[in-house]
């Protein structure tokens, strides 16, 4: 047999070169990929990968000075006589010499690269060449150099592949696309199989060798395990080489046990919500104290492209829904605003003809501001965006990291309430654990082994403001006190109750702060959640922009967001949001949000900053004609004659109201007492002029019936609490009330 001649380079070689590579944060690698480039020496790789190559690339490489005139005549021969371009010239030497005009098939194209080629043979050894043609090209699925290939397809450094595994990555370069193995497993093996066929005929291995090789089964990663955090590994590597310590390990922040666990989830409810037309989802996970990524899912499947799974749903711009009202309260409450601020949930129209509406297409009325956003009503959200002024909200966003909104205020206008500009998921995230650290803005960490996090390629993680040349340090974008009032309404079970139960996908067995948003025509449903420790934020919807079938963010994203949280909660148990000195408490009326009156039903406690009590009492509730009766600020009163004579299923009427109980209260029953003697009294707050009160609960009319009250008795189970009042005008209805009774 003839010694093959791209043995003898093996002589020659230079000292060893050590390969990058990433790994998670426990040391675990990230090896599997997508766009990983790890440079290694000539030596680092298996003599099998330098024979295939040669073999599929360029066999006379060792021997021509750049260009191979053999092969060149051969090309045009075959090319005159089949009347097509069927076969090329170019060598190794030429394509690492003019990788980007590597195709060119005009004359003056190939006269380009055949001077380059020649001047990088005269500057340059055949191992350098050949090593940073190894190093550079282009095996498919995003993957480039034959050290990522070879961790890619069959999980082993370069230096270990074999024969028939170095012949069958030899051969991708040719065409990665066509050749992909994940979809064209049979055309990658028949290349493979020429290119050892090759190797036989021209006596570089033995027959042995070959039939070995062609038996040999291959190993090749199973393609749900091919790409680890693709998405993720895929900003991380473009980082990582970006920066000078890439020729050394690089630990990332992201856990991939969590990630595999949030994978799991994500791809559980893709398939509940399949009917609903839901192809796919993202989740990230952020820790707040450091801003370290521990998981991001960017699809449910990165290999599937019927549903666009190379798409990072991390990095898409899409409409975030009412998840920006959060951001609008605190900024309200900046402004001098408090939880207990009396809002109008009434009928408006904006100056361009906007009518916002409720998710639940009904008016409340008056709502304090934690029922308006913790019920996430619509209405209240764009007069208080009126009040506050598109301009100064706008400002807020981009201080919390929205640099995505890059339109002026009076593009997005008052509708900026209820998320109709773009952000991406990564944005959301920041901002709400900026909310977790009490109002300061981080951006996020991709590696534990560095203070500050490289500057990232243009567009690559999130919008970096034109001209930022550095990463931009931690800011204040909203007070302290502010944080935490807002914090401590999106973590209120009871506040949200009334639009979304008791029983929402919201409510878990710890301090969780979380919203949803759901952009119009249900084309995008958000869900953010928070706890002093990490921030976890889910995006459903679909890539190619097409709307869902009637899927919230409470039904299509917040479940999800519900297991991601109690997956956290099983691994480190949250700890409380702390309470800065500078909140207080006090008692209010819940309807007024005042101090309580002389004739307040009742009353709840409120948290307020210090110095923002409310002013004055409650002046709603009087007394007149013997009974307590409601009377409404001017600005409802128009709305109040607007009603329909005979209320709708759901049309609610403010100056009527249960007072008691209230929305979501539970009542346990006392085993040590006869169950006849539990009782609550129900009470009502009723306007003047009411000649019939009719209550009913869960739809049949109570016992003990005593006009604005009577005596329920209490049974296991959820209650509905119904009223209505006939005047001689019309009949009213009051918003009813939810209680749970458990024993």
């Amino acid at each position: 047999m003839r010694k093959p001649w791209p043995l003898l380079c093996l002589l020659l070689l230079s000292a060893p070169v050590h390969a990058a590579r990433l790994t998670d944060r426990h040391g675990e690698p990230l090896r599997r990929l997508a766009a990983e480039e790890s440079s290694v020496a000539l030596e680092e790789m298996s003599p099998s990968v330098i024979l295939a190559t040669l073999a599929a690339e360029d066999r006379r490489f060792f021997r021509h000075s750049g260009v191979d005139a053999r092969a060149a005549v051969r090309a045009v021969l075959s090319n005159l006589s089949s009347g097509r371009r069927v076969s090329g010239a170019s060598t190794i030497t030429m394509q690492v010499a003019s990788p980007a005009g590597g195709g060119s098939r005009s004359l003056s194209g190939k006269f380009l690269q055949v001077i380059q080629a020649l001047l990088l043979e005269r500057r340059s050894s055949k191992q350098d060449i050949l090593e940073r043609y190894l190093n550079t090209i282009e095996y498919g699925n995003r993957c480039k150099g034959i050290e990522a290939a070879a961790r890619l397809y069959f999980d082993k450094p370069a230096a270990r592949l074999s024969l028939a595994e170095s012949a069958f990555l030899a051969g991708l370069p040719q065409a990665p696309d066509r050749l992909d193995p994940y979809r064209f497993l049979e055309r990658s093996r028949r290349r493979q199989a020429h290119i050892l066929e090759k190797l036989y005929r021209w006596g570089w291995v033995s027959k042995e060798d070959y039939l070995n090789a062609l038996r040999e089964r291959l190993g090749l990663v199973p393609r749900e395990k091919a790409f680890e955090a693709p998405h993720f590994t895929r900003i991380a590597a473009s980082l990582s080489s970006a920066d000078e310590s890439r020729s050394h390990e690089r630990r990332t922040t992201l856990d991939l046990r969590l990630q595999h666990d949030v994978e799991g989830i994500l791809r559980s409810h893709l398939r509940r919500l399949k009917a609903q037309h839901v192809t796919s989802g993202a989740v990230l996970i952020l820790d707040n104290p450091t801003g370290e990524v521990l998981a991001w899912v960017g699809s449910p499947d990165f290999t599937d492209e019927k549903n666009a799974g190379q798409v990072d749903g991390v990095l898409s711009l899409r409409q975030p829904g009412s998840a920006l009202k959060p951001f609008l309260y605190g900024l309200a409450l900046s402004e001098g605003m408090t939880p207990a601020e009396l809002l109008a949930d009434i009928p408006t129209y904006e100056a361009d003809g906007f009518r916002p509406r409720n998710y639940d297409k009904s008016y409340h009325g008056p709502v304090r501001l934690r029922e308006a956003l913790a019920c996430s009503y619509n209405v209240p959200a764009v007069r208080t965006a009126r009040v506050l002024g598109p301009g100064k909200f706008l400002g807020l966003l981009r201080e919390a990291g929205f640099s995505s909104m890059d339109k002026d205020a009076g593009h997005y206008g008052t509708g900026l309430a209820l998320g109709n500009a773009e952000v991406t998921l990564l944005e959301l995230a920041n901002a709400y654990a900026g909310l977790a650290r009490g109002g300061i803005w981080m951006r996020e960490k991709l590696f534990v082994d560095s203070a500050a996090q490289p500057p990232s390629p243009a567009g690559a993680v999130g919008q970096r403001p034109p001209g930022t040349a550095a990463p931009e340090p931690p800011r204040r974008f909203l007070s302290r006190e502010a944080a935490y009032l807002i914090t401590h309404i999106l973590s209120d079970n009871d506040a949200r109750a009334e639009a979304f139960g008791l029983d929402s996908p919201l409510h878990v067995p710890f301090a969780l702060a979380a919203k949803t948003g759901t952009s119009k025509d249900y084309r995008d449903n958000w869900a953010a959640g928070y706890t002093p420790d990490w921030t976890a934020t889910v995006w459903v919807g679909n890539p190619d922009n097409s709307p869902m079938r009637n899927i919230s963010g409470i039904t299509g994203a917040a479940p999800i967001l519900r297991d991601v949280a109690l997956t956290l909660w099983r691994r480190s148990e949250p700890r409380p949001f702390p309470r800065p000195s500078s909140i207080v408490e006090a008692d209010i009326c819940p309807l007024s949000g005042k101090t309580p009156g002389l004739w307040c039903p009742t009353r709840v406690t409120e948290v307020f900053a210090k110095g923002r009590l409310p002013a004055g009492s409650c002046d709603m509730h009087r007394f007149s004609d013997g009974k307590v009766v409601v009377v409404l600020p001017e600005e409802f009163r128009p709305w109040m004659r607007d009603l329909s004579p005979t209320p709708a299923d759901n049309g609610p009427y403010a100056g009527l109201s249960i007072a008691f109980p209230r929305p979501g209260d539970i009542f346990k029953i006392d085993p040590s007492f006869p169950i006849r003697a539990q009782k609550i009294r129900v009470a009502a707050a009723l306007p003047g002029g009411a000649e019939e009160v009719r209550w009913s609960v869960d739809g049949r009319p109570p016992d003990d019936l005593e006009g604005d009250h009577f005596w329920l008795g209490l049974s296991p189970g959820r209650h509905r609490i119904e009223l209505s009042v006939k005047t001689a005008e019309r009949t009213l209805r009051a918003k009813p009330v939810s209680i749970l009774v458990v024993r």
